[in-house]
């Protein structure tokens, strides 16, 4: 078989000859170490680099500059908010001190001096009277029916004033001492309601209900906030309360309380007052140093 015309054996052998004599082999023996690739060696050819010479792009220098800008202004906003946050709180927490001392002064005038004369104990006779029968009615309501409990206590004080008419009645027959009627006197013959009375208690009840609805009215449509805000937090505690007790339970605390609480605060008034005075600086200390803590706003030149 005949080799084609193109493919010559002996001019490619007279060729690769031909190169090889000019570029040298080289020839490593045993111990002989690979020259060095350096400058100085004739053969070292230096390998062109491909990496590419760091350059200025524009669109990126555009959007880092407007990320710092927009960052900036978000630190800016941020500070003002917290400013602002800073200066609502303690207006508010002022407000709060302001409005607790207007309901307390609110609360004392509207509780008559017959009242107060009661839960201060100044007739502890009578104190305990009425606290021991408003007890024993809100426990009997407790456990029985409102028909129920309404009619065991109109029968008990009808049996009540029986027994004490049969006790006049046998110590004026028998023993020959009469005693002045008790019930008489708390109950006068000429029970009624005068005009003067009727007057009085109108003027009241529109004098009352009118600041009441008025003060409903701010509270529901938001004109104060802090007013609010803890008419809320009312509502919200008596709405956990109810949750977990009843209103006849509520009115037995309460009652309870009512005649233990202000007489013991007016008996132990100055340690009270001393602690109560504690604890509102250690808050008011706490409210500063939370919001020394918070960035300020930097003042402008």
């Amino acid at each position: 078989m005949a080799l084609p015309q193109s493919y010559d054996v002996d001019s490619t052998t007279d060729d690769w000859n031909k190169n090889s004599a000019h570029e040298p082999l080289i020839d490593l023996a045993d111990g002989d170490e690979m020259p060095a690739m350096n400058a100085s060696n004739p053969n070292y050819h230096p390998i062109p680099s491909t990496t590419t010479s760091q350059t200025n792009h524009p669109v990126v220098d555009s959007l880092a500059n407007q990320a710092k800008t927009e960052l900036k202004k978000g630190q800016q906003q941020a500070e003002d908010i917290i400013t602002k946050t800073k200066r609502v709180l303690k207006q508010h927490w002022d407000q709060t001190r302001a409005s607790f001392g207007q309901v307390q002064k609110q609360v004392s005038q509207m509780v008559p001096k017959q009242g107060s004369n009661l839960i201060y104990w100044h007739n502890p006779i009578q104190s305990g009277i009425v606290f021991g029968v408003s007890l024993s009615v809100i426990i009997t309501f407790m456990f029985l029916s409102s028909l129920a409990a309404i009619s065991f206590w109109l029968l008990a004080f009808l049996l009540i004033t029986g027994l004490y008419k049969l006790y006049n009645y046998v110590m004026a027959t028998f023993v020959g001492r009469v005693q002045d009627d008790v019930f008489d006197s708390i109950f006068p013959p000429d029970v009624n309601i005068t005009e003067r009375q009727a007057q009085a208690l109108a003027h009241a009840v529109r004098v009352n209900g009118t600041s009441l609805l008025k003060n409903a009215r701010s509270l529901f449509l938001w004109h104060n906030l802090t007013n609010s805000v803890l008419f809320g937090l009312v509502l919200f505690l008596f709405f956990y309360i109810g949750l977990s007790m009843n209103a006849l339970t509520f009115a037995l605390i309460s009652l309870v309380f009512l005649f233990t609480v202000p007489k013991i605060y007016q008996v132990y008034q100055v340690p009270i007052d001393r602690t109560a005075k504690q604890v509102l600086d250690q808050i008011n200390q706490l409210l500063a140093k939370v919001t020394s803590k918070l960035p300020n706003k930097p003042k402008k030149a």
